[in-house]
């Protein structure tokens, strides 16, 4: 349980079964290789040229994936692939594919039609913004021949001009004769009342006056907009000669879209199953290149669980019996990589730990001392029966239709449906059933319900606000306890007294000292709880100033140190939220129940409208509620308990493993 123990192997073998000692090191997915640890460590030349060949095939299977994976309909739902429905193969299989496969010529033929449907693509783009510009050129009633091209004495522009500048274009080009002779401005129509920002404006005139009509027009902010040259018709008749060209473009990206269809749908189940072969044998190759080697000798070393080396040791032997494997414990000074080996019940757990950060090998695992408090928050915060029924019921659906679920995925999955057993226990105690689902439409179940009810956060909140500050106080108890543990264990016998028992006196007697005041508990219990908390007080005190040598210095430090005993109270206080949360899911199944009482009303219509309203309300409510019903469970196990004990800052056990992305993969 805990941190799985590690062996430390090193396997010296002949360089001619590299590759079979590498597959069965990566088949068990137990080994982590450990690299040599030389600075200047060169990888085997052979290993060397395999990898480089091997990464050329990736960077087309991996292109053909991130190309075709667009086009291609799988026939497999996606939630189906997700919960491991998908195709089971061996190595051997995917190496027969890979041989008669040409992955080459398949990459050929995509980037052909990737190629030609890019320049398709950006003719097609051009071809719209022409027709774009000729949709605001029917003003003008030339052929368009006079801007682009112009005659031997006439030339022109077409821009863009703000409505109120047009009357002091007009004004400038008639100030001189020979501009009103040599001129003609043309000025697409438009509203008086509602005037544009900008309208289109033509302009015709004499090249021996383009100097100065270019400046006329950069006075009056006609800003000139660029013609492509190939336009020489009418406007109306470049419009149409366009939209023939865009129909002919649409059509031929639509035929090379149905190109790389067809090319998808035949390449990528094989391109799929190749991406997992070759990633596997990057992930070998990469592995067997950390090892040391001489003329005809390999020596590859590696992590193992202790429980797994008799396992690897029959693999290899049974590959040839010339083969060393030593096996020896960790080093003091060494850090290995840590393994999480919990038993069914808490391994679903692991996900919360990890996400954190991994405990370090040597270390205290978190994972069953947090499940139990997150199995239990997690209740109270969604808290209704009737929900929990519900998510344990599709929980065993997808279990019963799903066979073959990848092992992390399915811990997640069995996460939930474990909360839901915690779901259901609080709702029953506290009376909620989808609500107050029984009390609006089943009457005769109440005095049921009732009956099952210990406390009733509706009519009696505070009695749910002291059961969750009391789980506050055990849970950061609990956490100090942990932390004082570990240091005795270490031999820190002054740090765990004065920096974690200290605490846990001081605020477990302060508790107990205010319960007993309150009548709650025995009056003994009042000096008794105040005995512990001048005695942790002293404590605290007196730790805070170990090492200082001036006494004023260690009396300001004492101070404040207890004055660091609002921090625990602001942890305290932070437990309420397993309150506010399960009260918001009963409110929200109340409302949901109440509009669903309302639409029942409704005459003929109203009982379909009432199930759809309650059906779908409540189905919203479970999502939107899990989702808090996991986040903040696990801040407080994140924030308030492991900031009392735990900093992980260990190294994740990553063994060199088969990938299986798209595939099951096989040994």
């Amino acid at each position: 349980m805990g941190v799985a123990r590690l062996k430390k192997a090193e396997l010296y073998y002949h360089k001619s079964v590299h590759e079979q000692i590498a597959a069965a090191l990566q088949e068990t997915g137990a080994c982590q290789i450990i690299s040599s640890g030389e600075e200047n460590h060169q990888r085997p030349s052979d290993i060397e040229a395999l990898i480089s060949k091997n990464d050329e095939i990736l960077a087309d299977v991996r292109y053909l994936t991130r190309t075709l994976t667009p086009h291609y309909v799988d026939p497999v739902p996606a939630l189906d692939r997700m919960l491991g429905e998908r195709p089971e193969v061996t190595m051997a299989e995917l190496e027969e594919l890979a041989a008669k496969t040409n992955l080459k010529a398949v990459c050929d033929n995509t980037r052909a039609v990737e190629h030609e449907t890019g320049e398709v693509r950006l003719k097609l783009s051009d071809a719209r913004n022409t027709a774009s510009i000729l949709s605001s050129l029917g003003f003008f009633p030339y052929p368009l021949s006079v801007i682009t091209e112009g005659t031997k004495t006439l030339t022109g522009l077409i821009g863009t001009i703000k409505p109120e500048n047009v009357g002091g274009i007009r004004a400038a080009l008639g100030d001189f004769s020979k501009y009103a002779q040599d001129t003609e401005l043309i000025v697409a129509p438009f509203s008086e009342k509602e005037k544009p920002a900008e309208v289109y404006a033509a302009l015709i005139y004499s090249r021996s006056i383009e100097d100065e009509i270019r400046d006329i027009c950069a006075k009056n902010s006609l800003s000139p907009i660029e013609v492509p040259s190939s336009l020489t018709g009418t406007a109306d008749e470049e419009k149409e000669r366009f939209a023939g060209i865009i129909s002919e473009l649409e059509a031929k990206e639509a035929e090379l879209a149905g190109k790389l269809d067809a090319l998808a749908q035949e390449n990528v189940p094989a391109v799929q199953k190749l991406s997992d072969y070759y990633n596997s044998l990057s992930a070998r190759y990469n592995g067997t290149a950390m090892s040391d080697e001489t003329d005809s000798v390999m020596l590859t070393r590696f992590w193992v669980p202790t429980d797994r080396a008799d396992e690897i040791r029959q693999k290899i032997e049974a590959i040839s019996p010339e083969t060393e494997l030593t096996l020896d414990d960790p080093s003091p000074d060494e850090e290995p990589p840590s393994l999480l080996n919990n038993g069914n019940m808490v391994r679903p757990f692991n996900i919360l730990t990890e996400l954190y950060s991994s405990p370090k090998y040597r270390g205290i695992d978190p994972t069953p001392l947090l499940a139990p408090f997150f199995w239990i928050f997690f209740g109270m915060c969604l808290g209704d029966a009737g929900y929990g029924i519900v998510v344990f019921g599709l929980i065993m659906f997808v279990f019963r239709k799903y066979k073959k679920i990848a092992p992390g995925v399915k811990d997640f999955i069995t996460l939930f449906l474990f909360c839901s057993v915690s779901t259901f226990i609080y709702g029953v105690i506290s009376g909620s059933f989808f609500g107050n689902f029984i009390d609006a439409f089943l009457p005769p179940l109440i005095p049921l319900k009732n009956a099952l009810m210990l406390v009733d956060p509706m009519t009696n909140p505070m009695q749910v606000l002291g059961i969750s500050l009391l789980l506050g106080v055990i849970h950061l108890m609990f956490g100090l306890l942990i932390a004082a543990y570990d240091k005795l264990r270490h031999g820190e016998i002054i740090d765990a007294v004065g920096n974690d028992i200290s605490w846990f006196l001081l605020i477990v007697g302060l508790c107990l000292y205010g319960v007993g005041l309150g009548g709650m508990l025995p009056p003994h219990f009042v000096q008794i709880g105040g005995a512990m908390a001048i005695i942790g007080a002293v404590i605290i005190f007196i730790y805070a100033g170990k090492g200082e040598p001036n006494y004023i210095k260690k009396v300001i430090n004492g101070f404040l140190a207890l004055y660091g005993s609002t921090s625990y109270l602001g942890d305290i206080l932070s437990y309420s939220r397993l309150l506010a949360l399960g009260f918001g899911s009963a409110v929200i199944g109340m409302v949901i129940n109440l509009l669903g009482g309302l639409a029942a009303d409704i005459p003929y219509v109203g009982w379909l409208i009432a199930v759809v309203v309650i059906v779908g309300g409540h189905i919203f409510s479970i999502a939107i509620n899990i989702l808090g019903s996991f986040v903040h469970p696990l801040r407080l196990q994140y924030v308030e308990f492991f900031g009392k004990f735990y900093n992980g800052g260990g190294e994740p056990f990553t063994p060199l493993t088969l990938s299986q992305e798209f595939v099951n993969v096989k040994a």
